[in-house]
């Protein structure tokens, strides 16, 4: 297979994070007994192309590859499902699958297992994208971290959401997201997988390219979600989360992904938290990318252990559209 070279521009916004310009009231995605802040996965990069690329031309969700349309990658154990400003095309449908290593220090390790984290995105024309987050994620927590997190195995929660993309220029793009999810998961609990009630995200964002190789962003949302508090006992909580991020594109179709989230809180009467991510990603052809993460917990809840994650993924577009 010829590998397929798009424009340069066109691989940027694939790497720059979402950027919000004001929050919105939101629910987020259920906090998980691993994770010291809740598991709302920061967006997918999605940066606009430079203006010398695209001066004339309509902005890159026009018709847009696949690594400008995937939620991959993000921080976060749950799939990222606030994925690139750009919506997926009319009659087009973009899956995203990894597998997920979280590695946990203190006394003891712990090791925690995700796969195949499914999302699926489905283009429903003028700018709209239905997001569906099936309870197909299987979770297998195995050792003792020195903590009361109990081995276990089990699913994460589904979901749905709407994505709607506000403006698509050559420099600028925003898009606006609401996403919820129902406990289907198991076990519940502080130890377990699923938060145990319906949660929801709100989020609005901006992708701006500073250059034609060099793109910024950053997201924020406030969030509502469910976790375990200092004691143990689980519980509702509203918070914040904001996240900064770069992407330099290293070739046409290769870039190097940088975020940083800040929760606040992160977990029910907890202090803020802070994670950190950086991540390759591979555009193989114009309907086919790769991705290879590692995450880190920056400022993990005193009294909890450490945690670093390798990740790996694909994402595929599925183009329904008639030649």
């Amino acid at each position: 297979m010829q590998r397929a070279h798009w424009p340069r521009a066109d691989l940027i916004r694939s790497f720059l994070c979402l950027s919000t310009v004001g929050s919105v009231i939101a629910c987020a995605l259920p906090a998980r007994a691993d994770d010291t802040q809740p598991a709302l996965a920061t967006p997918s990069p999605s940066p606009s192309p430079s203006p010398s690329a695209l001066r004339a031309a309509a902005g890159p969700c026009e018709n847009p590859p696949v690594t400008a349309v995937t939620t991959r990658p993000g921080i976060g154990r749950a799939s990222a499902t606030s994925g690139s400003v750009c919506a997926a095309p009319r009659d087009t449908v973009v899956l995203g699958v990894g597998y997920r290593n979280q590695e946990t220090t203190a006394t003891a390790r712990q090791t925690l297992v995700t796969y195949p984290q499914p999302i699926v995105l489905v283009g429903l024309g003028n700018a709209n994208e239905l997001i569906l987050a099936p309870s197909l994620s299987y979770s297998r927590r195995s050792g003792n971290a020195g903590t009361a997190l109990l081995p276990a195995s089990g699913l994460e929660d589904a979901g749905a959401g709407f994505q709607h993309t506000l403006s698509d220029g050559p420099v600028f793009q925003t898009a606006a997201q609401a996403f919820m999810t129902i406990p289907t998961g198991y076990p519940s609990g502080s130890s377990g997988f699923s938060a145990g009630a319906p949660t929801f995200q709100l989020t609005y964002s901006v992708a701006y390219s500073a250059t034609a190789n060099l793109s910024l962003s950053a997201v924020n949302a406030l969030l509502v979600a469910s976790g375990a508090d200092p004691w143990g006992i689980v519980s509702r909580y509203a918070g914040i989360q904001e996240t900064l991020g770069l992407s330099y594109a290293l070739s046409p179709t290769t870039a190097l992904l940088m975020q940083d989230q800040i929760s606040a809180p992160s977990g029910p009467r907890g202090p803020s938290g802070n994670r950190a991510l950086i991540a390759f990603q591979q555009g193989i052809t114009s309907r086919l990318a790769a991705d290879l993460d590692y995450e880190v917990n920056l400022l993990p809840t005193p009294g909890s252990a450490q945690h670093t994650t390798f990740e790996f993924g694909l994402s595929v577009l599925l183009d329904g559209r008639s030649k």
